[in-house]
């Protein structure tokens, strides 16, 4: 539901907005000398992206005021694309989780619908899974989540729970053997309240599992096209932001964990995910 009392109009489409203003009042400046065909084909044109900018504003302002909408759509756009057999994402994703020993109790943080659960398929070691949590504030994952267990064939336990990162702070400590992280600190408030409540919940010598889009390098083309494109994920992605993952990961843990993080260029499509191909993968061992 849409709040009146904390309506919000975010920077992005004010900015989406006074574009599509100055394109239609600048053009009759740029264009008063030519004679009257340019100036009609140009003024055409000029009201078709204007009326394109607009349009996209006005989505982005619903999606931002309506919490219920914006997961209800981010579910189904992660479902649609995350739940596919095959491609070159998968891949990455299932060599990264086959490559860790994954057993014993497992908490995942921002499971989605699932998504690596096509990765635990004929994999040994999940096979001796005793216990899934995971931590999911978007309550429209839920039944997506359970079909997909189904689906697959998992049959260790599941139990969901329908909290934000951030507050999961009731776990028991050194309690599980295993933290995934897939796609999921981008969107939080605090990255680093996350990375506690991991840290708490992990045993000694337990892993997080990680991987990550980060920010490109500063002063590159790609680092400008996240910065443009950046604020209108935040709304689409149910609060997804560009960060320097890396080094917030490795500044947070520090030497309270053995951290092999590796930067790679994963093969996102290019539309409409070019901006986040920038990724790190790797593992942070609990000492």
């Amino acid at each position: 539901m849409v709040c009146p009392c904390c309506f919000t109009i975010p920077s992005i489409i004010i900015k989406l907005l006074a574009t599509a203003s100055a394109l239609t009042y600048g053009q009759r400046f740029l264009t008063k000398n030519s004679n009257k065909w340019v100036r009609r084909i140009s003024f055409g044109i000029t009201v078709i992206i204007s009326l394109i900018l607009v349009g996209i504003g006005l989505f982005l302002l619903v999606l931002a005021n309506n919490d219920d909408l914006r997961s209800r759509g981010f579910a189904n756009f992660c479902a649609m694309q995350n739940l596919k057999d095959g491609g070159p994402m998968n891949e990455v994703r299932c060599a990264i989780l086959n490559g860790a020993d994954i057993s014993g109790k497992v908490l995942e943080f921002g499971p989605g619908p699932g998504t690596n659960f096509k990765c635990f398929v004929n994999n040994s070691s999940t096979a001796s899974i005793d216990e899934y949590v995971g931590v999911e504030p978007n309550t429209y994952f839920k039944e997506e989540m359970m079909r997909e267990k189904e689906k697959r064939g998992l049959t260790f336990p599941l139990d969901f729970a329908p909290l934000r990162g951030e507050d999961y702070v009731d776990v028991l400590s050194e309690s599980f053997d295993t933290v995934l992280l897939t796609h999921v600190l981008c969107s939080v408030d605090s990255v680093e309240s996350v990375l506690a409540n991991a840290e708490r919940a992990l045993k000694p010598g337990g892993k997080m599992i990680i991987m990550e889009h980060v920010a490109a390098p500063d002063g590159t083309k790609l680092k400008m096209f996240q910065d443009v494109v950046g604020p209108i994920f935040n709304i689409i992605g149910n609060g997804c932001k560009v960060l320097d993952m890396k080094n917030i990961i490795e500044s947070y843990l520090g030497n309270r964990f053995d951290v092999q993080l590796d930067e790679f260029e994963a093969p996102m499509p290019a539309f409409p995910l070019l901006f986040a191909r920038p990724h790190v993968k790797g593992v942070a061992t609990k000492k």
